[in-house]
């Protein structure tokens, strides 16, 4: 009954004012976290289990390509795979933002050929402004993906029918767009500088020590936040371990990068547009109730959290990046191609990606910087397949063989969670 007392408060929990159990913080000693090595990783295992698979492979093929082809980790060449992953990067985060909460966008490609092909046609066709095309393709995809969140969390259509049928249909739409030829060029010079521009070697830098900066801010920023909350926190030798490492790193990517022209344009919009991903769901309120709609989408609307609204925010941020790269690769391309989006493999490439990354096809699990690493895989590994002359076919079978590891790696570690209850 309401408001009855029902017995003692069990052991190690406390009751709140409003007569809800809630978990007590524990003792001081267990505030204090972890303090030997391998505490650490114990206390990080989750996060080791997500991350490790994908920066392993990375550092394998960066390692095997290097070994069969100096080129490989040229300044050159490491700045024209920024600028091929960066299409595929921006769109992997759009699909794990869907699978966050446990849904699947199968039309992620074909929704960045719709933005590419209706900012072709306005600037060819109808002579708008680059800019109003622009904020129009974007509108276009944005609307493409309230659409199927309405479907999904309002209708109840299962998000694969729904967006596998906006595939089909979407594709015919774009032909329809950019007419028989299946092509329509563009020759605007301001969005061609979206894929050409380099940022100089002076503002690389200044990029460089501003991300550096903002990373220690970040660190210590997230101890503070623990220790006002009562919660463990890491010594601060770790801390500055990992600060230490992001700074290795930003530097020897920014020296690489300057060795050829700097930091491309492309580059720098998949970094911010990642960095802001991060932010919504490390720490916002959407970004906990895409996890917690993605883990239980019941327990979720019982906690209050508005389900059909969070599905429909979550297709719709989908939909906004999938139309930045769909302008993104027709500035690349300098045209928008039916055959660039619809008839590659971007469309799996996007979601092997995400699942390499580590966000599970399940839901409720996994980090957006994990899609990025994912796309940076994939775009590594086609990269360097294309340097040692490899068919298509080689590329196929060997991206086929890594997803196919990636989502046997996400269903054995959902299996062991729920096996540990």
């Amino acid at each position: 009954m309401s408001g009855a007392n029902n017995g003692p408060v069990p052991q190690g929990m406390t009751e709140t004012p409003t007569g809800r159990i809630t978990a007590a913080i524990g003792t001081a000693a267990d505030r204090s976290g972890p303090t030997t090595l391998t505490g650490l990783l114990r206390s990080r295992a989750g996060l080791l289990r997500e991350m490790a698979p994908v920066l392993l492979a990375l550092v394998a093929i960066w390692i095997i390509f290097a070994a069969l082809n100096p080129v490989f980790l040229s300044p050159r060449n490491i700045s024209f795979l920024l600028v091929q992953t960066a299409v595929l990067g921006i769109i992997a985060i759009g699909v794990g933002f869907v699978l966050l909460i446990g849904e699947i966008d199968l039309s992620c490609a074909t929704t960045a050929g719709i933005s590419a092909a209706v900012l072709a046609v306005l600037l060819q066709n109808a002579g708008f402004d680059p800019w109003v095309a622009v904020l129009v393709a974007l509108c276009a995809a944005v609307v493409i993906g309230l659409f199927l969140g309405v479907f999904v969390a309002i209708v109840g259509v299962p998000s694969f029918i729904a967006t596998l049928a906006a595939l089909l249909g979407f594709n015919g739409v774009m032909l329809w767009v950019l007419g028989g030829a299946g092509t329509v060029n563009m020759g605007n010079a301001a969005i061609r500088a979206l894929a050409t521009t380099y940022l100089p070697p002076a503002l690389t830098w200044a990029l460089a020590a501003v991300v550096a900066v903002a990373a220690g801010a970040a660190l210590m920023a997230g101890r503070a936040a623990r220790t006002r909350a009562g919660l463990s926190v890491t010594p601060m030798w770790w801390t500055l371990s990992q600060f230490v490492l992001i700074v290795v790193v930003i530097v020897v990517v920014a020296a690489l990068l300057n060795a050829y022209l700097g930091l491309p344009l492309p580059g720098l919009i998949l970094l911010v547009l990642a960095a802001i991903a991060v932010y919504i769901t490390r720490s916002t309120r959407l970004g906990r109730a895409l996890y917690a709609v993605g883990s239980n989408a019941e327990g979720a609307r019982r906690f209050g959290i508005p389900v059909v609204g969070v599905r429909i925010a979550a297709f719709a941020m989908g939909g906004l990046l999938f139309g930045i790269a769909g302008v993104l690769g027709a500035a690349r391309y300098s045209a928008a191609s039916y055959a660039a989006f619809a008839g590659g493999t971007l469309l799996l490439e996007a979601v092997a990606a995400a699942v390499l990354g580590g966000i599970s096809l399940f839901g409720g699990r996994g980090r957006i910087a994990g899609a990025v690493l994912g796309a940076l895989v994939i775009g590594s590994l086609g990269n360097g397949l294309d340097l040692m002359n490899a068919t298509t076919a080689d590329k196929l079978m060997i991206e086929g063989a890594i997803l196919l590891v990636a989502v046997a790696i996400d269903a054995i570690y959902r299996r062991r969670g729920a096996r540990r209850g």
